[in-house]
């Protein structure tokens, strides 16, 4: 998650940050050539790499510096991709490829008003809980529900645990729902009643698009990617399409001082919009950056100790508004490729 933004906020502004631990995602790495590459984000990370020639660093604080504001001349690039307006300020190849695909994480066809947006929102997050715009709760993603669920224990909530919800009893005067039946036969009254959108038929959802899936795989490996001084890395890794119009796949791994792994291993999340199935679409990737069961030679690459790969539903192709349910009936959608949650919290 970025440290700036809708949720960091909202975890602040309600206290439930008191309930969740972080740590900073100490490295933002890019694969190149078949070699994975520490990115320079930060001004002291650029002055030190040394990937770059003193005058690409000059370039790329020359760059960074100015795109923090919307000028005229950026604004002549509306509507064409990002890669033509990168090009055009004289950057080569190397700070290309790490503005494209490591800061603004977008691919050569995105528009320029866009890749120019995503790069600031990385540039304002640097800095603030440390080196890298992003943060990772400790014990996973999973503890930020779980830290909102702590709070509202607190004032009173009350959880029915292994209890599903059979079916709505809405009131066709008001169209409001009253209450529900759990799977137990039990009826239980309600004010409002929030659901996810996969528990809701097609029939009643407004879908901007037709359904999309996102590809996902989950290893645990016996080493980094990129070994380092200390052991406790927690990455991200950027791999650009493989093929043009294809899925770039963002990879994140996380060491045991994130209390997802034991130590000694690393367990690393590897996410993409579908294509075809997880495994045709991440396969290639895990093959070209990981040893595994299949592969003839070792080359010091991180062994796959085991895997998992498999689909989901794309949360994003839901509409805010317009469903056809009860009134007092809330749909949220479920997870999407995005890393800042912004929708998920307007919703």
């Amino acid at each position: 998650m970025f440290s700036r933004g809708s949720l960091v906020d909202l975890l602040i502004k309600s206290n439930v940050s008191r309930y969740a631990e972080f740590k900073n995602v100490t490295r933002i790495l890019t694969y190149r050539h078949g070699n994975i590459e520490q990115v320079p984000c930060s001004r002291a990370d650029v002055f030190a790499s040394r990937q770059l020639s003193m005058v690409e660093k000059r370039k790329l604080m020359r760059f960074l510096t100015s795109c923090m504001e919307e000028t005229e001349e950026q604004q002549v690039y509306n509507g064409r991709p990002y890669l033509d307006f990168l090009r055009d300020q004289q950057l080569g190849d190397n700070l290309q490829h790490f503005l494209l695909h490591s800061i603004a994480m977008v691919t050569e066809d995105t528009p320029t008003e866009e890749g120019l947006a995503s790069t600031r929102h990385f540039l304002r997050c640097l800095g603030r809980y440390g080196n890298t715009p992003f943060l990772f709760p400790v014990y996973g993603l999973g503890e930020i529900p779980q830290c909102f669920c702590r709070m509202c224990a607190v004032f009173g909530g009350i959880y029915c645990l292994r209890h599903s919800v059979h079916c709505l009893i809405v009131d066709r005067d008001t169209n409001r729902c009253k209450a529900v039946i759990d799977s137990r036969g039990q009826r239980i009254s309600c004010s409002y009643f929030v659901v996810q959108d996969s528990f809701v038929g097609s029939d009643r959802k407004k879908m901007t698009t037709p359904p999309r899936f996102l590809s996902r795989a989950v290893l645990i490996t016996d080493s980094s990617l990129l070994p380092g001084d200390s052991d406790q890395q927690v990455s991200m890794v950027t791999v650009p399409p493989a093929a043009t119009g294809g899925p770039m796949v963002q990879v994140v791994e996380l060491c045991s001082s994130t209390m997802t792994c034991i130590p000694g291993t690393y367990l690393v999340h590897l996410t993409c919009p579908s294509v075809n199935s997880a495994h045709q679409d991440l396969s290639p990737v895990v093959t070209r950056m990981f040893h595994t069961a299949e592969s003839e030679e070792r080359d010091g690459r991180p062994f796959v100790l085991w895997c998992l790969y498999f689909n989901m539903a794309d949360g994003s192709a839901l509409e805010d508004s317009g469903h056809q349910l009860p009134c007092n009936v809330f749909m949220c959608s479920g997870p999407d490729v995005s890393l800042s949650h912004e929708r998920s919290i307007r919703q």
